[in-house]
């Protein structure tokens, strides 16, 4: 498209060096000790979190909030890519369900807070290089949207880089 409108090369490949990416849509908030935050809080359906579980060969998921309907069945293909799930909200247990019948490993936390530490421990302990917030579900169970969902991950990640940088981590 570039060339088309005559934007020359260079020009189009810096451009697209600079792009950081879109708020909530596998944004990479933080990465400590190997390990990957990625942010798909946009991520509301199943469809949506599909996109998210096709990029990565292993990865811990974090999921939950308000199911859709059809849940995360649809999901199936995906699933030998998680090491764990950790679910939250108010639909955690209709998830954990779905990856019980399809022998994943999962634990319900209910919340992001939870999530988020034992979500990194696990990935230290497997050398998992991937933490996905892709939830798969609505948000409004505990928060205002999937921004306010993404904004407290991407805080709650960079809260874990903190403690293991000043020494205080693991």
């Amino acid at each position: 498209m570039a060339r088309f409108l005559g934007v020359a090369d260079n020009v189009a490949a810096r451009a697209i060096a600079s792009f950081t990416g879109l708020p909530h849509r596998q944004k990479l908030v933080e990465t400590c000790n190997g390990t990957a935050f990625i942010d798909d809080s946009k991520a509301t359906n199943a469809d949506a979190s599909s996109r998210a579980l096709g990029c990565y060969d292993k990865l811990v998921w974090i999921a939950g909030g308000i199911a859709k309907e059809g849940g995360i069945d649809s999901l199936a293909p995906y699933f030998n890519r998680v090491e764990h799930a950790f679910l939250i909200g108010r639909d955690a247990a209709l998830l954990a369900a779905t990856l019980a019948r399809h022998n994943v490993p999962h634990t319900v936390v209910d919340t992001l807070d939870h999530a988020v530490v034992q979500a990194y421990s696990l990935a230290q302990q497997t050398q998992t290089p991937v933490i996905l917030l892709s939830p798969a579900c609505a948000s409004f169970d505990q928060y205002a949207g999937f921004e306010a969902r993404g904004r407290h991950f991407q805080a709650l990640a960079h809260a874990v880089h903190a403690q293991q940088t000043s020494g205080t981590g693991q």
